[in-house]
């Protein structure tokens, strides 16, 4: 297995490796919209991600942001179907840490699916109930389509979001 870090200026299948990876797991795992899933993501040459590739496939992915001073993210973390729960979920998230500490930085933080803060209570996370998990996302630019509709319905997703957190 080879584990790589997306930083601006790495080769194009990278970024479709990433991109891959979430399609599988989000879109058709979890049926969320694809344009729901890339909606908002940052241009190319801010995308900080690493990617697990296997035997020449991609297999896994996370996103990694800095919302805050001395604040790491691990975002969009992300298995192919056919490979969830075989360990490769724990060994990018251990990369990421590494990454994030390499900067200097020693609180991190995850936007969980209710769900799946159990994985991440085992690998030393804790879930934060007192915080929301929205104090950590972006702000971003309301557009006119953005702007609320009479009656817009909301998807339910089927999972809401705690905030899971670590000191390293």
């Amino acid at each position: 297995m080879q584990i790589y870090h997306i930083t601006e200026g790495s080769p194009e299948w990278l970024y479709k490796a990433y991109d891959y990876v979430r399609t599988d797991a989000f879109c058709v795992g979890q049926s969320i919209p694809i344009e729901i899933e890339f909606e908002g993501d940052e241009s190319k040459e801010e995308l900080e991600a690493v990617v697990l590739i296997e035997d020449h496939k991609p297999v896994a992915g996370c996103r990694i942001t800095f919302p805050k001073e001395g604040v790491g993210k691990i975002e969009r973390v992300c298995v192919v179907r056919e490979k969830q729960k075989g360990g490769y979920g724990r060994i990018m998230i251990e990369d990421a840490e590494k990454w994030i500490l390499e900067r200097g930085v020693k609180h991190i933080v995850i936007n969980s699916q209710d769900r799946s803060a159990g994985f991440y209570n085992k690998i030393g996370y804790v879930t934060n109930y007192d915080v929301s998990p929205s104090v950590y996302e972006k702000p971003r630019p309301k557009r006119a389509e953005e702007l609320p509709k009479k009656e817009e319905k909301k998807i339910d997703l089927g999972f809401s979001t705690v905030l899971v957190e670590k000191y390293l």
